[in-house]
């Protein structure tokens, strides 16, 4: 069969039987061989040799080109992921290396894509930027598509190289106007379909270091807004229209993506510090010839996709999460800047939305009147955290290491908030309310949501870290003035006491001229015990 013409199979009865037919009759082994084929072609002449001589630039129709692409397909078959990756441990070994020898390249592959294969040797290093994308994808189905497999054992095998970005951001592209590839490393629109596709950088995004890495470059910006648009077509636009290439299962692949992606576009005009997940642009500042408000676009986008019929639990919690954080998103740049300078395609009209789906989302009713969710602070993102059951009165077991029990730990607040939204049944529920409220009990001395919670850095609790914190219960109880009228996300088990509430103050022994701290109590005896 040809490699470029097969696309992937929309009928995933078949492509289980065509999976486990190939597993059956022994082939796996051969084609996995066939892969690891060392091919010295004209590479070396062009300096992309490398000790091990494997250059990975085969052309379409190849042996080896179609081995690989085989490969893809079994590993987009849920039902064989298991043995691809466990019982033939080649498998993972030459997809990595596949990478690997990528990463090395990586700039040679990003400079050829920004050329457009006009200059020497680009039409060879095009190749081998397909056959990388093919092996990502591959890799990512196998490791990345459950989030109960986790990726840190698999190193950085799961991370993206810098020059992958604008490979899936050149994907998505293609895929959402159906065209196909020109020039170098050149597949046909039958290739990958839109679906795939979406879930490929799904799974991908499920590695944090890859969102990060997206966010660190406008490539962040760019594939957010494609995501948006292929959200937008499903949410407002008729079924008959998006049902041949987007359907809920896609659809939840990008809103999954988009709430993965969220937290590291956080405007830090708005949030007040600087935020650890980087200060990457969430989306442009406006959309089609009108203009139009990209955070209006947003918001009505999944206010739209909430209220679809038959979204899953796990697509409604994303769709919520984005809701909360819409206005704490950085919105800035022009669609035109999205635009690759020197490069015809991805052009602008690409990332633009055209003015007859900006029209349809306009009209979505509930989208102007946001639910605002609690501001995220910055101590929960990336200190460590632990929850235990409390064992007796005033005693507690914590978790000093993984599997300890009765307690569990987790790399961050929002990490263990994630967690208990996921314990939780349906509803609206805010994980950054619930993370900020983690942190502020994380001294291990009171109970959140049924655990007593403590910091796993060694670090203590900081005085000046509750006195921030206390800002939390107060922005639930104190809503703040904002343009427009909003409504403010329900607060879950919210901190019983705020931090004056939490400490007893000094009666006696203290002198009224003495100074003021810098918190405004008056300097003299330690605090005593927190007032219960």
């Amino acid at each position: 069969n040809n490699s470029e013409e097969m696309g992937f199979l929309t009928n995933k009865d078949a492509s289980a039987v065509a999976a486990h037919a190939i597993l059956d009759a022994g082939i796996l082994p051969l084609l996995l061989r066939i892969i690891k084929h060392k091919e010295n072609g004209t590479a070396e002449s062009n300096g992309l040799s490398t000790d091990r001589g494997t250059y990975y630039s085969w052309q379409s129709n190849t042996a080896q080109d179609a081995a690989l692409y085989t490969l893809m397909h079994m590993a987009s078959v849920p039902q064989v992921r298991r043995v691809l990756r466990e019982d033939y441990r080649g498998c993972v070994e030459v997809l990595v290396s596949i990478l690997n020898y990528g990463k090395v390249i990586g700039e040679r592959l990003k400079n050829a894509a920004i050329s457009g294969g006009g200059e020497e040797g680009d039409e060879e290093l095009g190749r081998t930027s397909l056959q990388c994308l093919k092996a990502r994808m591959t890799l990512s189905y196998l490791i990345l598509s459950s989030e109960d497999n986790s990726p840190s054992k698999y190193g950085s095998a799961t991370t993206l190289g810098d020059h992958e970005t604008q490979t899936f951001v050149d994907l998505l592209s293609h895929c959402l106007q159906g065209r196909a590839k020109e020039g170098s490393g050149a597949y046909s629109a039958a290739t990958f379909s839109l679906k795939g596709v979406l879930h490929v950088i799904k799974c991908i995004m499920f590695e944090p270091r890859n969102r990060k890495l997206f966010a660190s470059s406008s490539n962040g910006s760019r594939l957010n807004t494609l995501l948006l648009k292929a959200v937008a077509r499903y949410s407002v636009l008729d079924k008959e229209i998006t049902e041949a290439t987007m359907d809920a299962e896609a659809a939840e692949h990008a809103v999954v993506s988009i709430y993965w992606m969220s937290l590291y576009g956080l405007d830090e005009s708005v949030i007040r510090f600087s935020s650890p997940l980087g200060r990457g642009t969430f989306l442009p500042s406006s959309f089609g010839s009108q203009y139009t408000e990209a955070k209006s676009v947003l918001a009505k986008t999944f206010t739209a996709y909430a209220e679809k019929d038959g979204i899953t639990p796990r697509s409604q919690h994303a769709a919520n999460q984005v809701l909360f954080r819409v206005h704490y998103l950085r919105f800035d740049g022009s669609v035109a800047e999205l635009a690759y300078p020197g490069k015809n395609l991805p052009s602008e009209s690409d990332f633009d939305m055209d003015d007859n789906l900006l029209s349809v989302i306009r009209f979505v009713s509930g989208g102007d009147i946001r639910t605002v969710g609690a501001t995220p602070k910055e101590y929960i993102f990336e200190r460590p955290v632990s929850r235990s059951q409390k064992e007796g009165v005033g005693s507690t077991v914590f978790c000093n290491g993984e599997g300890a029990s009765g307690s569990n730990a987790f790399s961050s607040p929002l990490d263990a908030a994630e967690k208990i939204a996921a314990e939780q049944p349906g509803g609206a529920i805010d994980t950054v309310a619930i993370a900020n409220n983690i942190a502020y009990y994380a001294d291990g001395l009171d109970v959140y949501y049924g655990y007593v919670w403590k910091w796993e850095d060694g670090k203590g609790d900081l005085i000046e870290r509750i006195y921030t914190a206390a800002a939390t219960e107060d922005q639930m109880l104190v809503p703040e003035e904002r343009d427009g009228p909003t409504e403010r996300s329900e607060p879950y088990s919210p901190p019983r006491k705020g931090l004056l509430g939490r400490i007893k103050l000094p009666t006696a022994g203290v002198d009224d001229n003495e100074p003021f701290s810098i918190f405004g109590f008056k300097c003299g005896a330690p605090c005593g015990n927190r007032g219960y």
